[in-house]
Order: C-alpha cells, then structure tokens, then sequence
C-alpha cells in the first residue's frame, strides 16, 4: 500500500472539483464545521475516481465491466459485489478507506417493485486510489493498494494534479420551474386514515410514508451540492457523479458501520423544526426529548434494528450503547439511538449490510409488513431515496448512510422526497408539517438559485 501527504484542505470540495474530470467521481462528506466541537461522524472525507471495476444494476440485470470487457447476470447484486470484492480483501491500513467499492443502493435493490425507477438500482465502482481528509490530525492523503496496474502509471500525474493550485470552477446552474409534489394535504391525509387502520387492526406499530417534489433546472449540479452543504450541515453527506445522472445526498443518519468485527447502527425517529430564537429552540429540543410518541417511535425502530443485527452479529453481543439522544440541525433537531454489535466470524460486511436492507427506521415495523402497506400506498417509487450511499474498503471497514434528505439529478430535473413514521399516537397536522419541516434545507438551497 502506498500513502502520500498532500497539503491539508479544510474544505474536500476543493480536492473534489481537480478530480471530477475522470470517470465516476464519487465524494463522501462529512461536512467538517472549524468552528464545531469535533465529532467522530465529522472527521474523515473520501472522494475517488476512475473505478477499475463498474457494477451497474437495472431491473434485475447487473453489468459487471472491468479491463476484461462486460458481462451481465442476474443474481443479487450485492452477492456479486461480495464475489468481486473476495479479491482484494486483506489490505491493513489505519484510515477508513485504503480503495475499495464506493457507491449507492437504491431502496428498491432488494424488494421486487413493478414500479419505474429513475435511476439504475445500484452503481458501485472498485476504486484503486482515494484521496482521505482526516480533520482532527488536519492531513489529508493520497492512497492506493495498487491492485490495479493503470494506478502505477497515472500516480505521478495524480500528485502533480491534487498538488498544483486549482483554477476556479466557472460553471453555472439555474432552477426554472416551481416546485411541484405529488400529494396534496387532503391525499396525505386520506393514506393516514388507512395507516391508523392498519395500525388499529394489529398489521403494523409503524409506517414511514413519504411524498415526492420535482423541479425543472439547468446546468451543473456540483454547483447546488456546494450551496446545499454548507446549508445543510450532516456528517453523512454525498455526491457521486455518473454519465447521465448525479446523486446529492444530505443524509444525517448513518445506515451500518463496520470496523473491525465491531459493527454499530445509528436510526433517527423523532423529528421537530428548529425554533426561531433561542428559547423556542430549547423549548423544541426539550419537547422532544419528553415526547412520549416520539420515544415510542424510536424504540420500535431500535427494537428492529436490533433484531436486523442480530443475523449478523454474535448471540448475546448486540447493546443499545445510546437511547434517545438529541441531535441538532440547522433545520431540525432529531431523537437517535446507537445499537452495536459484534460480527460472527462467518458473516462479512455485505452480508450483514444485504439483511439489513434496507434500513427500518425509514420503513415502519415489522419491515416486511410496513414495506408492503408503503409499495401500496405511495405512488412513487422511492428509487435512490431511503436507500443508502456506502462504502467497503479493502481493509475490512464499511460505512453507510440512510439515504434521506436527497436529491437525483437527472434530464433537467431535480428530484427529491420527504417523509416520516406514522405510530397510533401521530396527529395527521404534525406529520404533515414535518414533512415540510425535513425538505427545507432543499428548498433553500433552491430557491438560492430560482431563476
């Protein structure tokens, strides 16, 4: 394995942009704030490109390509990651990420859907070198197994690149529409009554149903994601660029982590607006810490998660490490939990990240129940949305995130989606208004540029 320190940039964007021109460029972003106490979720930054194996899913179908050539198949995707991946695993190295597979899976990867989907149902690439941001040590390095041969020959341009000071990105991008959704206030209403009744009738505890906004835009969307982090501020940040479409995902909430054989789940379930001065902000955080409801909510999605783990992990090792914590963002505060666990030794990450998927807090409970009430009631389909952007590295560690909060760009189109769980105990104005509550960053960071 090879590492060179390049000059530490507090702001990974700028690495992004002098490596954007290759093929699949991909950055996780943990949205470091300076002027923030440190936080573990905040410290690293990835970003890479020129994968050397692609792996691109639609409709069932994957396409492998490699320096081979292609080939397709239709076994499970994530199986076929898992096979491709059994080659280069092994590798040590302290930071996260040495190389590795880096990409998305959209909600629907394992679920059969008769509906449509924008996008490819996953696209992950094998990336041969990356450069890591560590914020704490305030280093940032270039990195490589060297398991792809063409990485020996572009390493010294690399460094001359990542290096040289970076011209100024000029490009533009307008929004030209206003934003449209697909339910209106008495249809959201209408899907409530008929959760509440299945609800009622013992079929489920939870349901997390969400509507879907569209825009019409121009340009280049890598120029919103700039404007969109430093409005949205979550440590589970991405933008992955692909040759007909690109991903911006503001996540706050990370999926599965695995480290080592120590494996560790983050859910959100409890939402409210930030107040408008400071006693009104505490006033919001405090209610919803005490909120009986929410605390409800989010126990029954612990409760799942803890039971998702468990496949994976060995009998007796699962911990909720941490209950019902606050977390503030700029536009909400959120009630979360941590639940860990310990890997069997013959389980591996994509297997326990495959049994997971996807993640139960933006589900309901029982997943496969809630899944089921949310393909019948939804008329979209979530594709990228409540999926989740991930990693595996080649030395054995993964992180993931839930994929909420974000947006598709594609065909002169912006799409995103917003939602929330729906318990016995929801009141039908208040799950309206978090909805509206969760998209506002977006919005923002639209309306910043309405034609």
């Amino acid at each position: 394995m090879r590492i060179e320190e390049l000059g530490y940039q507090v702001d990974s964007s700028l690495f992004y942009e002098k490596i954007s021109h290759y093929e699949w460029p991909v950055f996780l972003d943990s949205c470091y704030q300076k002027d923030k106490p440190k936080s573990s979720f905040a410290r690293f930054d990835i970003i890479a490109a020129n994968p050397f194996i692609k792996l691109s899913t639609l409709k069932g179908v994957t396409e492998i390509t490699n320096s081979e050539g292609k080939r397709k198949t239709k076994e499970p995707a994530l199986d076929i990651l898992s096979e491709v991946m059994k080659k280069y695993q092994g590798t040590s190295g302290e930071l996260p990420f040495v190389g590795g597979a880096i990409g998305y899976c959209s909600y629907g990867l394992n679920l059969e859907d008769s509906k449509s989907e924008l996008v490819n149902s996953m696209m992950i690439g094998v990336y041969d070198w990356a450069i890591v941001t560590d914020h704490f040590n305030e280093r940032s390095y270039l990195v490589s197994t060297f398991s792809c041969e063409e990485t020996k020959k572009v390493w010294p341009d690399l460094l001359v690149l990542l290096k040289n000071k970076q011209e100024k990105n000029t490009n533009k991008f307008i929004i030209k529409s206003d934003i449209r959704d697909n339910l209106t206030y008495s249809e959201y209403k209408k899907q409530f009554e008929v959760v509440k009744n299945y609800i009622s009738s013992g079929d489920c505890y939870q349901i997390n149903l969400s509507k879907k906004f569209d825009v019409d835009v121009d340009g280049d969307s890598w120029v919103l994601y700039k404007k969109f982090r430093s409005i949205n501020k979550s440590p589970f940040m991405a933008y992955l660029s692909y040759p007909d479409f690109q991903i911006l995902s503001g996540s706050p909430e990370r999926f599965i982590k695995s480290s080592g054989d120590i494996v560790s789940t983050r859910p959100i379930k409890g939402t409210r607006a930030r107040g408008k001065n400071r006693k009104q902000d505490k006033k919001n955080a405090n209610e919803l810490l005490n909120s009986l409801k929410d605390r409800s909510e989010n126990l029954m999605i612990v409760d799942l998660l803890r039971n998702d783990l468990s496949i994976n992990c060995e009998p007796g090792s699962i911990k909720v490490d941490e209950l019902f914590s606050i977390e503030s963002y700029p536009n909400v505060h959120h009630l979360v939990s941590t639940i860990s666990g310990k890997l069997k030794k013959d389980s591996d990450n994509f297997k326990l990240f495959k049994d997971s998927f996807p993640g139960g807090s933006i589900t309901g409970a029982p997943k496969i129940r809630a899944i089921e009430i949310i393909n019948e009631l939804e008329k979209h389909t979530r594709d990228f949305y409540c999926g989740s952007v991930c990693y595996f590295s080649f030395n054995g560690s993964m992180d993931s995130n839930i994929a909420i909060r974000s947006m598709i760009h594609i065909d002169n189109k912006l799409h995103f989606y917003s939602g929330g769980g729906l318990t016995f105990a929801s009141d039908v104005d208040d799950e309206y208004q978090e909805i509206e509550d969760k998209s506002q960053n977006i919005k923002r960071a639209i309306k910043f540029f309405r034609g």
